[in-house]
């Protein structure tokens, strides 16, 4: 599913007001710091508000905002400005010190063409936890070259390094609307149940709802509910249940997303056994299979089902073996009253 491209321009940003407030004062009253850092949650727009501070302090021609006409706009919108750089990281670990070394020679030379070089560093919780890069990111953020700016995105929940956090001005993201990611999916051509289910499971995060694997994880998700909660009509299909482990182990990185699905669906059992909560449930697609249920259901045995999917999470981040801890959940899941 793609999403529509727009030029790159604050105004086109949205529910990040704070951030474009911030932004546009100092590229406006001739204030830009040297360096930046976009907190916030994953896939709410960090990097499309990084490409268009870029432009927009780059334009050749700009008013209030970017005017997507001129070269150095053009260039911005079809990603290939050659004075954008973006710094990704490469697998789990993060960004490694060859990516910094290699910047940092790059640095060396002048910009191409832009009186604003961006720099953009991706996603840096994973790399500052690891000492040299750490240090060689410090290091680039003190010298830096005149005409360069930096835009590091952390996740909101990441331990900044005080030496790292002191060099840049911190600029807040939060959690989109959801009724926007809905109507954004929606006019992306995804059904409105289908919508409304991505975008209550989103966690306010666009970047998340769009992303392909979503839907996959939405089917696989509802495989799971459907095996354990709705099979009435005999004992548990134990060779079904060790199938759909290990076929959630291979998700790989994605597992912890996929538990936190999990974990809402659980939520919704326990608002779905009050009665008149039906409306604060995230899972609103897969109503129609609580309805057998609902008087067997008991609050204190849904609890213990929660703290069984919260110990999985934990092994999950201390890397035990994802299959077992899959096939432990689920037999526990199964369980339900």
């Amino acid at each position: 599913m793609g999403v529509g491209v727009l030029k790159p321009a604050l105004a086109n940003i949205v529910g990040q007001e704070l951030a474009r407030k911030i932004l546009f004062k100092a590229a406006s009253g001739g204030k830009i710091s040297q360096a930046y850092m976009f907190k916030g949650p994953d896939g709410v727009g960090k990097r499309t508000m990084a490409l268009a501070f870029a432009a927009f302090i780059n334009c050749r021609d700009k008013g209030s905002d970017a005017c997507g006409r001129c070269p150095s706009c053009k260039k911005f919108a079809s990603n290939n400005h050659p004075d954008f750089m973006e710094i990704v990281p490469e697998g789990a670990a993060g960004i490694k010190i060859d990516q910094i070394r290699d910047l940092k020679s790059k640095l060396a030379f002048p910009s191409f063409e832009a009186a604003h070089r961006v720099i953009l560093l991706a996603d840096i919780q994973s790399t500052i936890r690891r000492p040299e890069v750490a240090n060689s990111l410090l290091k680039t953020l003190e010298e830096p070259p005149a005409d360069t700016i930096f835009i590091l995105t952390v996740d909101e929940a990441a331990e900044v390094l005080a030496t790292i956090a002191s060099r840049c001005q911190v600029v807040p993201f939060y959690s989109l609307p959801l009724e926007f990611i809905r109507r954004r999916l929606e006019a992306e051509g995804l059904e409105p149940a289908a919508a409304a289910a991505l975008s209550a499971i989103s966690g306010g995060s666009l970047g998340r709802a769009i992303a392909p694997e979503g839907r996959e994880l939405l089917a696989l998700r509802r495989q799971v509910v459907e095996l354990l909660i709705y099979d009435l009509s005999g004992p548990l299909p134990l060779p079904e249940l060790f199938r759909l482990a290990e076929t959630c182990a291979g998700l790989k990185d994605k597992l912890a997303y996929f538990f936190e699905l999990l974990g809402l669906w659980l939520r919704d059992l326990m608002l779905f056994a009050v009665p008149g909560q039906e409306q604060r449930m995230v899972n609103i697609d897969l109503v129609h299979l609580y309805q057998a249920r609902r008087e067997g259901w008991q609050l204190a045995e849904l609890s213990d089902k929660l703290q069984a999917l919260s110990l999985a999470r934990k092994q999950l981040r201390f890397n035990c073996d994802r299959r077992l801890v899959c096939e432990v959940l689920f037999l526990r899941l199964s369980a339900l009253p």
